[in-house]
């Protein structure tokens, strides 16, 4: 028998009114707690330098967690809070207005009066000699830090942060300047310019060689599970190593598989929340690692730029002129394949050699199963950067997949094989190759391999002999032989210390032949970078090393175009 309880209008009337009573409080609002309030009583000083260190003195300080002038916040200095005492230093870029502080219990208290800034003298003391179209340029003196706009003919650059007092990267990539003309740079600065202008800089084309920056890391998923949010559909599975295939970099790749999709559905995104400083790039590519196992995957790129959000999609549209990967919003391969996408053409309206707040990448269908027909989803990826330039791989010398190579013993006799250290990761795919001995010496020399087989470097602009590297938690050292034009030419891998030493991690080495080679015998004057050579040899040798142990772990070799990562 069911029971029915009935309540009176006004029973009902008095409930309603608790429960609107009892409605949750944000954190600002008043609480039976007694939070305590900071109280600002007095400044060090009304008027001071950027970087000089303010006292704040009052009470209620000792909980203070951020410290703002004019909006700004500035460094509060380490141990120097008290109850009745705090210390910060004004921000290079600060401006004259109030201080504000705020405690870990959001309380906050402003500063009476204003603190005004003064700012000193911006001495240019070196100007660029010259513009290479497309690349940065450097301003060196004294307090260029504060420098807010470099104007090129006209055309504004605003400078919003600068790491350095001493030196100035400007990112003129954007600017339309005409190769054989001549500009004029002006700047403004918060400080006294001692020297504002400058007149008669030549500009100078691009050509394909540069002197690329180290790429900066997204993700590799060494370090375990990458960000993931939701994009709307899950797929069946994502994480790391999900595929039946060799692994690309390391130990882990990710792996995203949906079964039976159709087109454009939007599955995950990986989120890269950090800022990404590209202002000494010279020609920023999205570069990665992929794998569809022979089936179809997809994933396009976002990225932030002054609060801005854009996508795009991995066209030949969109490649690079030297390569085009025939990706129609869909990627099949048979295996590990690099893309390398510029920024450039990928997001035409940002800056592309600027500062970015953010790059995410989104696993969607794409054209997979738009046809109609639903398809299986597959991809890996792995070693996802942003290079300086493109990484285009052009000829394989050595990758180990298919076993070690022919070693040929000189001096001493050391011991070489397949995957020796098992307690390093894999450096690319399943295999790499090892040599190690005990050192007797400096400059001993026990062995090589080679490729005894002609390399034509006649449709490659810039080879560089690119390959991943680790020594355990040992030493080790490698020179490079080729013979070319009757003559040998050769050089190490490191001619500072003539011994490299990794600490157990895999170090990319990506090194311009032209550069690095020299005569080693024969009457040739200078290594012709765009003609084929006859072979190459790596030779192992103990260097500087006077004793311990030599251990070398080496793999995927090859010639780059540019700088490979």
């Amino acid at each position: 028998m069911k029971r029915h309880i009935s309540i009176s209008p006004l029973i009902f009337a008095m409930i309603a009114a608790l429960f609107f009573a009892c409605e949750d409080k944000q954190w600002s609002e008043d609480y039976d707690i007694q939070w305590p309030v900071p109280v600002i009583n007095s400044l060090s000083s009304e008027e001071a330098f950027v970087s000089e260190e303010i006292t704040i003195t009052g009470k209620n300080l000792d909980k203070v967690s951020k410290i703002t002038l004019s909006g700004q916040e500035c460094e509060i200095v380490e141990g120097s809070a008290s109850d009745t005492q705090i210390k910060f230093l004004i921000a290079r870029r600060a401006s004259s207005g109030e201080v504000v502080v705020r405690n870990i219990y959001r309380r906050q208290a402003t500063a009476e009066s204003p603190l005004a800034v003064k700012y000193p003298d911006v001495i240019i003391t070196t100007w660029p000699d010259k513009i290479i179209q497309g690349n940065t340029f450097e301003i060196e003196g004294l307090n260029v830090d504060l420098i807010t706009e470099v104007v090129v003919d006209g055309h504004v650059i605003p400078i919003n942060n600068a790491p350095s007092s001493e030196k100035l990267v400007v990112p003129a990539a954007a600017i339309p300047l005409v190769a054989g003309s001549e500009v004029t740079i002006k700047v403004k600065a918060l400080g006294r310019l001692v020297e504002s202008e400058v007149s008669g800089i030549p500009v100078e084309e691009a050509g394909l060689t540069f002197e690329a920056e180290a790429p900066i890391i997204l993700w590799t998923f060494e370090d375990g599970e990458p960000t993931v949010t939701d994009a709307g559909n899950p797929p069946d599975a994502y994480g790391l190593n999900l595929g039946d295939i060799k692994k690309g970099r390391g130990d882990n790749y990710f792996s995203v598989l949906k079964s039976q999709t159709g087109g454009w559905t939007n599955f995950i995104y990986l989120e890269h929340n950090q800022e990404i400083d590209l202002t000494t790039f010279h020609d920023p590519h999205i570069t990665f690692l992929v794998n569809t196992n022979g089936k179809r995957g997809y994933v396009n790129p976002f990225m932030t730029q002054n609060g801005v959000e854009k996508d795009n999609h991995l066209t030949n549209a969109n490649a690079g002129e030297r390569i085009k990967y025939g990706d129609d919003y869909a990627i099949q391969t048979q295996g590990w394949e690099w893309r390398s996408y510029p920024v450039s053409k990928l997001f035409p309206d940002f800056n592309s050699t600027g500062i970015f707040e953010s790059v995410k990448l989104r696993f969607t269908s794409g054209n997979v199963g738009n046809g109609g027909t639903p398809e299986d989803f597959e991809i890996h990826i792995d070693q996802i950067m942003i290079t300086d330039g493109l990484q285009l791989p052009s000829a394989k010398i050595f990758d180990f997949e298919e076993g070690a190579p022919d070693w040929q013993t000189e001096g001493l006799n050391p011991t070489t094989g397949l995957n020796m250290n098992g307690n390093i990761p894999l450096g690319a795919g399943d295999n790499f190759f090892s040599v190690t001995t005990a050192i007797e010496g400096s400059w001993k020399w026990f062995g090589n391999f080679a490729q005894y087989s002609s390399i034509d470097l006649t449709t490659i602009s810039d080879p560089h002999i690119s390959f991943l590297i680790n020594t355990g938690d040992n030493r080790g050292m490698m020179q490079i032989e080729t013979f070319q034009n009757d003559t040998k030419w050769g050089g190490s891998i490191n001619t500072t210390d003539y011994f490299v030493e990794t600490a157990g991690e895999w170090v990319p080495i990506t090194i311009r032949l032209s550069d690095m080679l020299g005569n080693w015998g024969g009457d040739a004057t200078s290594f012709d970078p765009n003609s084929a050579i006859d072979y190459l040899k790596f030779g192992f040798t103990t260097g500087n090393l006077e004793s311990g142990t030599f251990e070398v772990n080496i793999d995927d070799i090859y010639i780059s175009d540019g700088p490979m990562w």
